[in-house]
C-alpha cells in the first residue's frame, strides 16, 4: 500500500515538474525570442508629399472700354483699341487730338461687356459715348463720311487728308522698330512712355539695337528708295 502510493506521489511529481519544465521553456524561448507574436497591424497607407503649388499667374488687367477717335465734322473714325485704365484713356485721348490737324477729333469709348463679348466685334461704335455721355449716334454728322469726301474735313497734316498717328505719340513702338522719318529710315530706341522725342530715334547705319545683317539689308532698301528709277 504504502509502495502504491509512493508510486502515485512520484508519478504526481514527474508530472508536475514536466509542465513546469514546459512552462520555463517557453519562458526561455519568450524571452529569447522576444515573447509571442501578436497579429500585425496593417500598414498605414504612405502619404503623398504635399507639391509645392506654382506661384500665381499675374493678374491680367480686363478691359473696361474700347477706344474710337472721331472726326466731328464728318463721323470718320477709327479704333484705337482697348482701355484697361485712366492713364490708357488719357494716352488715346491725346493721340485722337492730334492725328488730325484742321479737323476737331474726339474720343468716344465703348464699355466691354466682359461676360458675352472677348470685344473683337462688340463694343461698337454705336454704342461708344464721349466725355459727356452722347452717343456717337447722336452726332449730326455721324456715319456721313460714307456719302462722300468732304474737303472742309480733310486733314491738313496728312496727303491723303485722312487722321493719322503721329509718331511721337505712337504708343505702339518697341525698342529696335524701325520706322520712316522724313529725313530717312530710323529706329526707334525710346521707352513707351509718349510724346517721344526726336534723340529717341536715330539712324539705321549708328544703330546697334538691329543685327548687322538686318542693317545691312535696311541700307540697301534705303538706298533702292533714295534713288530714283
Amino acid at each position: 500500500m504504502i509502495a502504491s502510493r509512493l508510486l502515485v506521489t512520484l508519478c504526481a511529481g514527474s508530472m508536475l515538474m514536466g509542465v513546469a519544465a514546459g512552462n520555463a521553456q517557453a519562458g526561455l524561448l519568450d524571452f529569447l525570442f522576444g515573447g509571442p507574436r501578436q497579429p500585425q497591424q496593417a500598414p498605414s497607407p504612405i502619404q503623398p508629399q504635399q507639391q509645392s503649388r506654382p506661384a500665381p499667374a499675374p493678374a491680367v488687367r480686363t478691359p473696361r472700354a474700347r477706344g474710337y477717335c472721331v472726326r466731328t465734322c464728318d463721323g470718320y473714325y477709327f479704333a484705337t483699341g482697348f482701355i484697361r485704365s485712366q492713364h490708357d484713356e488719357e494716352m488715346q485721348s491725346s493721340m485722337c487730338e492730334s492725328s488730325c490737324t484742321g479737323g476737331q477729333m474726339v474720343l468716344y469709348t465703348a464699355t466691354v461687356d466682359n461676360g458675352s463679348s472677348n470685344g473683337n466685334t462688340k463694343p461698337a461704335i454705336e454704342s461708344a459715348t464721349n466725355t459727356d455721355g452722347a452717343l456717337y449716334t447722336a452726332l449730326p454728322t455721324a456715319y456721313a463720311f460714307r456719302n462722300g469726301d468732304n474737303p472742309a474735313c480733310s486733314c491738313q497734316s496728312t496727303a491723303r487728308g485722312l487722321p493719322q498717328i503721329p509718331i511721337s505719340v505712337d504708343p505702339t513702338l518697341r525698342n529696335g522698330d524701325i520706322v520712316v522719318m522724313p529725313d530717312g529710315l530710323k529706329v526707334f530706341r525710346g521707352a513707351n512712355n509718349t510724346p517721344h522725342q526726336d534723340t529717341d530715334f536715330t539712324s539705321v547705319a549708328s544703330s546697334k539695337a538691329i543685327p548687322s545683317v538686318v542693317r545691312d539689308e535696311v541700307l540697301s532698301l534705303e538706298q533702292r528708295i533714295a534713288t530714283p528709277q
